[in-house]
């Protein structure tokens, strides 16, 4: 009798589960190694530590015709923090007191590090000027 069950039933049940967790593995790992490809060749990687503070002209195209100096001001302040237009002013806030904190911290000598500390002050006083007017 024990033959004609095994005939009728060539693979025990626990194989199948065990070929379905091989599957289930090979899955995930190629699922795994397609993220870790995609994280590592972003341009928004933390491995990319040159393009992500890079200035993109394409992202300022309604700054550019700006000419008066306050307008210059304007653009030199969305270059230092990082940020466009169309950002919200709480994402620029969020990083000009990162900024803040990052040179605060640093081991500039006192007045290298209070004259830099006023002009981002006063890039975040132009941001904040153009975001209630707008």
């Amino acid at each position: 009798m024990d033959y004609e069950f095994y005939f009728a039933f060539p693979m025990p049940p626990i194989s199948i589960l065990f070929i379905i967790l091989r599957i289930f593995a090979i899955f995930v790992t190629i699922y795994t190694l397609f993220i870790l490809v995609r994280f590592l060749t972003s341009p928004e990687s933390g491995t990319d530590v040159g393009r992500r503070n890079e200035f993109d002209r394409k992202r300022y195209k309604n700054l550019r015709s700006l000419r008066t100096e306050a307008d210059e001001r304007l653009l030199k302040a969305f270059k230092v923090f990082n940020a466009t237009p169309n950002d919200s002013y709480s994402d620029i806030s969020v990083r000009y007191y990162y900024l803040r904190r990052m040179l605060s911290l640093s081991p500039l000598p006192l007045e290298v590090k209070e004259a830099k500390l006023k002009e981002i002050d006063e890039l975040f006083e132009v941001i904040t000027d153009y975001y209630t007017k707008k």
